[in-house]
């Protein structure tokens, strides 16, 4: 995948002549790059023509917070594309109003997420995974970013299992032993075999948490299908592409296809979805919703972003808490219901997101370490 700054360069026009080539054979190499690119594109750049960037950015960067040891350099080109069209469009219409930064008090550094990850064997032995620090045994590797199984075919009755933990402010990839890969988003679990029978179905067991799985086609594995189990549900394929959200914290459960097909079990119930749908089960009433969405804001994690069309405060304070590693509290609940849209790019400063929303008038946000509190 294309490092997301090289699009959001390349949609205001400041790709250096190397990142030029760079862009350029990615956009040439296939119809999905191409409309992701207009995807982000149209996303980024939504209210462009009502707004004249240059000025924006200037008045708008004068309320930014002195940030030591900035993550973005790219600021100048950022501020027009990374943060949310709609909010810089009302502050800079707004020229007697000069919105206050989030208010401070006695805070905590508070940085974006990483790779991090705690890899738990079958004897109950924890293993941080982290970047920066390989780690290597008899079945695995890691480079700090991924870890990955070494393709050996099960031959015992009692498989052994290992289970990966992502932490707050952790996000991981994982190739299992039959070439899937799965990458975890942050405060999620998965448990999964060291190696899988050449006869049996493929199980794995998102325990909580947000996971995509790009699953090795049954053809390549005796036609065995890949399952992955959650509360209360239970997914088949035979390869494909998905992605499941379910937190503990969350009353339903989502899956949404990307490509291929699946085949969702509950109560002995099985549904087909197919690509572009979403399953929304609920843990209580065990019914399921069958829908569709627009995919690329579902998986928008993974590749980078987050995505948030008509959300309510609530729900994306939720995800900022998971990826910042903060205690986001909502004192207002009628702000938390209000409902917001834009895309971020994931390594932006939690700060200045915070900053973007309070520009609304809709919410105002005080950081006490690393708890913050939305009034």
């Amino acid at each position: 995948m294309i490092d997301i700054e090289i699009i959001l360069k390349k949609i205001n026009n400041n790709l250096t002549p190397e990142e030029a080539v760079i862009f350029n054979t990615w956009y040439e190499e296939s119809e999905e790059h191409r409309t992701y690119f207009e995807y982000v594109a149209e996303n980024y750049g939504r209210q462009e023509e009502k707004i004249d960037w240059e000025p924006a950015y200037e008045k708008w960067s004068k309320n930014l917070p002195e940030v030591k040891n900035q993550r973005l350099p790219y600021w100048k080109f950022a501020a027009a594309a990374a943060v949310i069209a709609v909010s810089l469009l009302v502050f800079y219409n707004n020229d007697e109003t000069t919105p206050d930064t989030p208010e401070v008090t006695e805070s905590a550094s508070i940085e974006a997420g990483s790779h991090k990850a705690v890899l738990t064997l079958e004897d109950g032995s924890a293993i941080d995974l982290e970047e920066g620090k390989d780690y290597k045994n008899s079945s695995a590797h890691s480079n700090g970013q991924s870890l990955v199984y070494n393709h050996n075919p099960d031959t015992t009755d009692q498989p052994r299992h290992n289970t990966l933990t992502i932490p707050r402010g952790g996000e991981f990839e994982l190739t299992l032993a039959d070439g899937t890969r799965v990458w975890l988003n942050s405060e999620s679990q998965l448990k999964y075999p060291v190696s899988f029978s050449g006869s049996k179905p493929r199980t794995v067991e998102l325990i909580y948490g947000e996971a995509y799985f790009e699953v090795s086609p049954s053809t390549q594995h005796n036609g065995t299908s890949f399952k992955v189990n959650t509360s209360g549900q239970e997914v088949e394929v035979l390869g494909t592409e998905f992605n499941i959200r379910a937190y503990r914290e969350e009353k339903e459960i989502a899956t949404t296809l990307v490509e291929g097909s699946i085949v969702l079990g509950v109560d002995h119930i099985r549904r087909e979805l197919t690509p572009g749908d979403q399953s929304v089960y609920n843990k209580k009433d065990h019914s399921v919703n069958i829908s569709p969405v627009n995919v690329r804001d579902e998986i928008s994690w993974k590749e980078g972003l987050f995505s948030f069309k008509n959300k309510p405060l609530k729900e994306i304070v939720k995800v900022l808490s998971r990826w910042y590693d903060v205690d986001i509290r909502i004192e207002n609940p009628e702000a938390g219901n209000i409902k917001f849209n834009g895309v971020f790019n994931k390594k932006q400063d939690l700060e200045n997101i915070l900053l973007i929303i309070e520009n609304t008038d809709e919410a105002k946000f005080e950081t006490i370490g690393k708890t913050i509190i939305m009034k």
